[in-house]
């Protein structure tokens, strides 16, 4: 089913709640800008917890919408780009261009959903990294970072990005999926103090 069928199902006040939450969950299987349990615990922080409050869900709904209809004209305006840019002779975009097609954040509050996207992967307790575990801490206890910090951050992100390119995912499947995710979540630490 289709976002917009999904967000249909979600709102249907017919429909048992658990239907319509796991109709909110599907909404999420198509967009899910800060990963998917990130963007759900994302959902119930701001709307509340509409697994027990039906009032909430159509909230939470409105929310990923919103976002969701952001990114999409934010595609719309990049294919232009992407079009004159052919038409001027460059076929292939510069590999650090940004590319919209995977959402890096949450339309409409970047920040606080980048912040609590550090947060529930800080919450679960399981970073292997103490460099990011530790940049985890200080920017969920302050909020950003010192200069010395931003360095370090900055030092830790681009080794990040060399070790997964240098780590063979066919053969070290298990390591390059830890390395995407600590990947990820430093681009989240990145919204959050404007560096993304």
């Amino acid at each position: 089913m289709s976002f917009a069928g999904s967000a249909r199902k979600a709102l249907d006040t017919s429909l048992p709640l658990g239907r319509r939450v796991g109709a909110l969950r599907r909404c999420l299987s198509h967009y899910s800008p800060v990963g998917f349990e990130a963007s759900f615990s994302f959902l119930t922080f701001v709307a509340g917890d509409f697994a027990r409050d039906p009032a909430a869900l159509p909230r939470a709904v409105e929310l990923l919408t919103a976002s969701r209809t952001a990114w999409q004209a934010e595609l719309r305006a990049y294919g232009v780009l992407r079009r004159r840019a052919k038409q001027l002779g460059y076929r292939v975009p510069h590999p650090s261009a940004p590319n919209p097609h995977r959402p890096s954040h949450w339309y409409g509050a970047p920040r606080e959903a980048a912040l609590h996207a550090v947060w529930f992967w800080y919450s679960k307790g399981d970073c292997a990294d103490v460099d990011v575990h530790c940049l985890a801490r200080v920017l969920l206890e302050r909020g950003r970072f010192t200069d010395a910090q931003r360095v370090m951050f900055d030092e830790v992100r681009g080794g990040l990005r060399e070790r997964v390119v240098a780590t063979d995912g066919t053969r070290d499947l298990l390591n390059w999926h830890e390395l995407r995710e600590l990947v990820t979540v430093t681009g989240h630490m990145a919204v959050v103090i404007g560096g993304a």
